[in-house]
């Protein structure tokens, strides 16, 4: 019956369900040192975990439906099918591959282009011309390449197509062609589609850590979103409210921290909590048993981080928030009980007032 932010500590732990026989609404997962270091293997990795890093030879300069060429044929003689007394070249006019992947040429007909590199297109078309021209030598050149690009959107600077080069190109590499993030790399969400397949990752996180700027290939599709990180803190701390992400990286002591600190006067050292809905994946990882998971996947889960033990400032800083985050501190014990006393002083005071009135009266 008294008043309160929050659940007791006690309350927390009970209705989480205890020694795996009962299931509770969430999982109760007590933070050390071995389970701090299980979660650090799943910190997200995401493009590296989903595309792999790659390299430049996956890239190959492969021709494709859409792009456009430039196609020039010189003869060794004068007055052949391409070639006049005055010039040896003939210039034909721009031609797109079709979607069946073919271009037509003159006397040639149609020569299938896509899925070829522009050497290997100039190599088809001589063939196709022998015995027809006069030792005829061929160059194409790819005016508009559709095949060997990207699309990158969103919150960048100048959204569009851009074409690959041939040494191969990262991730990074392309935010830069496209004039870069429009909102502070912290705050902005990178998601990578490939062929049905989708990776997310901080801005923040892929600049520091070389692995997640993997290499791009044609056709992926890059979105950029400024998506600001929050965590909520509430509870027995000195305030209380929603903080963003400083950084791409913030344990779970610096977001105490940010939240002015537990209150000296209410706090449960013992009673720190991070709620969050976490993968089984990870669960099954920090020995949470698979009985007590949900079977949708992601099961609602507690942290619990007794800061009366000094070595919890040590795990404490292993352990990483996340987007949503939710930490909350509850009141100790002897908190209720003085709320309760002083409940039961004011209800005695106005009890001894009212008899010291009515004796008054009388």
């Amino acid at each position: 019956m008294l008043p309160g932010e929050g659940p007791s500590t006690a309350r927390i732990l009970d209705e989480g369900g205890t020694g795996g026989e009962t299931v509770g609404d969430y999982a109760i997962v007590r933070l050390d040192g071995e389970v701090v270091r299980a979660l650090m293997g799943f910190e997200p990795h995401g493009m590296r975990s989903v595309f792999g890093a790659g390299s430049p030879r996956t890239f190959h300069n492969r021709l494709g439906v859409g792009d456009v060429l430039q196609i020039n044929i010189w003869e060794a003689a004068e007055n052949g099918l391409f070639s006049t007394q005055e010039n040896k070249r003939t210039e034909l006019p721009p031609v797109q591959i079709d979607r069946s992947g073919r271009i037509t040429i003159p006397f040639v007909g149609s020569i299938r282009a896509a899925g070829y590199s522009p050497l290997q297109l100039q190599k088809r078309i001589e063939r196709a011309l022998e015995g027809k021209a006069i030792s005829p030598q061929v160059m194409v050149n790819v005016v508009k390449n559709v095949a060997n690009s990207v699309v990158v959107n969103g919150d960048v600077r100048k959204p569009g197509r851009y074409q690959m080069s041939l040494k191969g190109d990262r991730l990074l590499d392309i935010v830069a062609a496209a004039g870069g993030a429009a909102a502070p790399a912290r705050e902005t969400m990178v998601t990578l589609i490939r062929k049905g397949r989708k990776g997310v990752q901080n801005l923040k996180r892929i600049i520091k850590d070389p692995r997640e700027n993997i290499y791009i290939r044609p056709g992926d599709q890059i979105y950029l979103s400024h998506n600001p990180q929050t965590f909520t803190a509430f509870g027995a701390v000195a305030k209380t409210g929603e903080y963003p992400f400083d950084s791409d990286r913030v344990n779970i002591l610096e977001a105490v921290a940010r939240a002015g600190g537990l209150l000296d006067s209410r706090a449960d050292a013992k009673g720190v909590f991070l709620f969050r809905l976490e993968s089984n994946r990870v669960l099954r990882a920090a020995g949470v048993d698979p009985e007590r998971l949900s079977p949708s996947g992601r099961t609602p889960t507690v942290y619990v981080l007794d800061m009366s033990q000094p070595k919890a400032f040590f795990v404490a800083q292993g352990m990483v928030m996340r987007d949503n985050d939710v930490i909350y501190v509850a009141n100790s014990v002897s908190t209720e009980l003085q709320k309760f006393l002083t409940l039961l002083n004011s209800g005695t005071a106005a009890v001894r007032g009212t008899y010291t009135a009515a004796t008054v009266a009388d």
